[in-house]
């Protein structure tokens, strides 16, 4: 039972990854990145899907953060 939820999971977890792929294609890094933060997928994963590290997923999602309230605070 526990060797059938693990494929399970194994499974789930890949077919996320091809469909995170397909909505970022043709997107540059960053903003490959960005899409897949606002999607709430996690600084790991968003970097097997984009073929970096974690930490350069972490440095841009601060920069579009750190971007993004900077527009807001100008309002």
């Amino acid at each position: 039972m526990a060797e059938d939820i693990k494929s399970l999971e194994e499974k789930l977890n890949l077919l996320i990854r091809v469909v995170a792929a397909q909505c970022v294609a043709g997107k540059g890094a960053t903003e490959s990145i960005k899409t897949l933060g606002r999607l709430g997928i996690g600084r790991d994963e968003i970097a097997r899907i984009c073929d970096t590290t974690p930490n350069t997923v972490s440095v841009r999602l601060s920069e579009a953060k750190r971007e993004g309230g900077k527009g807001r605070r100008r309002t």
